[in-house]
């Protein structure tokens, strides 16, 4: 007779056999690691490895940094898919490959089979990673229950480097570091001189495979550049020792100094509440050195002197907490990976549970506000109005008012004597 601690431990082995089995599945980039030099193009493909589990559905979004890589040929290579649910399509401005492929059943099982390939262009230097997006990737089982049985993606990671240099070694003293963003757009340029050298040739553009001219520019080691536009450059030097001229040396320049795109600030319930922990929610963009962090800082609009408060790191959606019944402006403070920052500002009105309507700075009306020191006077002129009317009335009426008022004492007294 079979225990049935047997059959439990039996179970849960089939159990786990199965669970393992149905999440078994990976995708992975070919090559996964690499460096290119700028302007060159390459291959990446797509590999899957089913893991002995048939599948016929594979769904990729592919994500890739669209300020360093391009497609480069549209054109589709050899694929293990047989029919596109969802042709592959793609944008270099945003940096996106998505596509649907289906194979028809049994499905496929295999270890190393390539779901597509893409040829892709280097256009800036730097380092850049190519991902699988975390929703819109996903591998179905031949199982008539469309089960998703990927377990893991794993991603490639590339570095963009320039052509190697055939003349003077290049640094800068204001922008040391190829493929950061600066926003001081007066770069300083050096480089080092032979014992021999006449003179150097310089030029600066957006072609990073430029050569500068055979006419001495300088014959100093440097060069001081000022008012670039945002974007990047390229600068090249070659030297002349003795009758011949070097190769070229090439240095980029990545300047950016425009802020992050202008944006708006959501406020949860509203800016007019009694909420005492308002939620705030904003969003940006930035076109050159990509969106870095926000920041927030929090000032209430009370009358009279304030101590002055900080800017804190922060990200969206936001949670204010504790705030008393007032005024205060939010400032949202966004900055790009160049260091420049944007403000945008919201103004918050927290009102008082009991006088929802009223707070220590004015009176809210909603749709507009009226600080007490506006609020007040209009009373004091409503008051002296309401009583020169009331004056003006009592002149213009009191004959008639006291005769009206003799007869209601009149009705009074006969209405007392007869009880």
């Amino acid at each position: 007779m079979i225990k049935k601690s047997t059959i439990l431990i039996f179970a849960v082995f089939i159990w786990l056999s199965f669970f393992n089995k149905i999440e078994a599945a990976t995708l992975r980039l070919s090559p996964s690691v690499g460096s290119f030099i700028l302007g060159s193009t390459f291959d990446v493909s797509i590999i899957l490895n089913t893991q002995e589990v048939p599948i016929n559905t594979v769904e990729v979004e592919l994500l890739f940094p669209a300020d360093k890589l391009q497609i480069a040929n549209p054109s589709l290579g050899k694929s293990i898919v047989e029919i596109w649910a969802t042709p592959p399509s793609y944008s270099n401005q945003q940096g996106r490959i998505y596509f649907v492929g289906g194979i028809p059943s049994p499905g496929i099982n295999t270890s190393d089979g390539i779901v597509q390939s893409f040829t892709f262009r280097v256009i800036s230097p730097g380092e850049g990673r190519v991902t699988f997006g975390k929703t819109n990737t996903s591998v179905l089982a031949n199982d008539g229950l469309g089960t998703d049985v990927l377990k893991q993606t794993s991603p490639a990671d590339f570095k963009f480097i320039l052509p190697p240099s055939q003349g003077p070694e290049i640094f800068s003293p204001t922008h040391p570091e190829q493929g950061k963003w600066y926003n001081d757009p007066n770069p300083i340029l050096k480089w080092t001189a032979s014992s021999q050298s006449q003179g150097f040739s310089y030029s600066i553009d957006h072609n990073s495979n430029s050569i500068p001219d055979t006419v001495v520019d300088t014959n100093e080691a440097e060069a001081i550049l000022s008012n670039l536009e945002s974007g990047i450059w390229y600068f090249h030097v070659r030297e002349r020792a003795g009758s011949s001229w070097s190769g070229a040396s090439h240095y980029f320049l990545n300047i950016d100094t425009i802020p992050t795109a202008a944006f708006g600030i959501d406020v949860s319930p509203s800016r007019h509440t009694s909420n005492t922990s308002p939620i705030l929610r904003f969003f940006t963009t930035d076109s050159l050195s990509g969106f870095d962090y926000f920041e927030i800082k929090v000032v209430s609009l009370k009358s009279g002197p304030t101590d002055s408060t900080f800017f804190f790191e922060s990200s969206s959606p936001y949670q204010l907490s504790g705030l008393r019944p007032g005024r205060y402006e939010v400032i949202v403070r966004s900055y790009d990976k160049a260091g420049n920052y944007r403000d945008e500002s919201a103004v918050l009105n927290i009102l008082s549970l009991f006088f929802q309507f009223m707070n220590p700075d004015g009176i809210d009306f909603y749709l507009f506000f009226v600080p007490w020191g506006i609020f007040v006077p209009i009373i004091f002129l409503v008051i002296i109005v309401v009583l020169i009317l009331i004056y003006l009335t009592w002149k213009k009426h009191h004959i008639h008012i006291k005769m009206a008022l003799k007869e209601d004492f009149k009705m009074l007294k006969l209405f007392g004597d007869k009880n």
